[in-house]
């Protein structure tokens, strides 16, 4: 057996365990008839994007249908689980395990096929990189929402790629773990959920095994997403990470950088609740 297979089963185990351990509070439940946010036209210049998002990059290729079928399979995870859970958080146990360009490639997936607002929220505030993946040098970000500095309004950024909007991370401040386990990012989660008229908003996190990040985020989302590298995630990390966070809903899986696993689907493949319903 490799070692994804054997991380795949061990991940699979810690599910299940998931599964019987007390479940966190679920967010409030959203009302579609809200009106949708407003925010600041951005051109995103897919010449300068970084050729990591091939759904901007290289939308015909087979890495970029590869995110399409991860997009179906997540949006059917959801709709399975509870129709109106609409946060979903990508993490990883490491770093350089490809969350940020899952998070943003997903989102581009989505905002191409929902007639409703995808919006990318950059919450890794220690090391925010989804601008620097999309080319684009925002005036603000969540750090100065967080710290209040500024309004809502002043850090959405719409791409005019679908409805697609950009929440970006802004400068790294002194206290992450504080700003994102505050009161106000809790109300910023909430109204997302709200206000963004029927749509998805997906957080890109810090790792688990770095950071305490993960732990209180995950704990406002409807779903997670967790990434595993091919080549750089262990068993060892993949599981501890796992375990960190089974209170949270773990919708999937998602093995990134995958060559030879399994043959037919190169990059990235996704396992969605194989513990529960067997479905790889």
């Amino acid at each position: 057996m490799s070692r994804i297979e054997r991380a795949m089963e061990k991940a699979a185990k810690i599910r299940i365990s998931a599964e019987r351990s007390p479940s966190v509070d679920k967010p409030p439940a959203i009302h579609r008839d809200q009106p949708c946010l407003e925010g600041i036209e951005t051109v995103i210049d897919k010449a300068m994007t970084d050729k990591c998002i091939v759904t901007l990059a290289e939308p015909q290729s087979p890495a970029a249908e590869q995110y399409r079928k991860l997009r179906a399979r997540i949006l059917k995870a959801i709709a399975t689980k509870d129709d109106s859970g609409n946060t979903i958080m990508i993490t990883s146990s490491d770093k350089r395990e490809g969350k940020t360009i899952t998070a943003i490639n997903l989102a581009v997936a989505m905002a191409n096929v929902i007639d409703y607002p995808v919006v990318l929220v950059d919450a890794d505030l220690r090391n925010p990189f989804v601008h620097r993946y999309l080319g684009i040098e925002p005036e603000y970000g969540l750090s100065d929402y967080l710290t209040g500095k500024v309004i809502l309004s002043d850090i959405l950024l719409r791409t005019g790629i679908g409805e697609l909007i950009i929440l970006p991370g802004g400068l790294p401040p002194e206290n992450p773990a504080e700003l994102l386990s505050s009161e106000r990012m809790k109300t910023l989660v909430n109204e997302l959920k709200i206000r963004h008229g029927g749509g998805y908003v997906i957080f890109d996190s810090s790792p688990v095994l770095l950071t305490s990040d993960p732990l209180s985020l995950g704990s406002l989302m409807d779903g997670v997403i967790f990434i595993i590298h091919a080549a750089l995630t262990s068993e060892k990390s993949a599981a501890q990470a796992i375990s960190l966070i089974k209170g949270c809903n773990i919708l999937g899986i998602v093995f990134n950088d995958v060559q030879n696993y399994p043959a037919k689907d190169p990059y990235p493949y996704y396992s969605a609740d194989e513990a529960q319903s067997g479905q790889g």
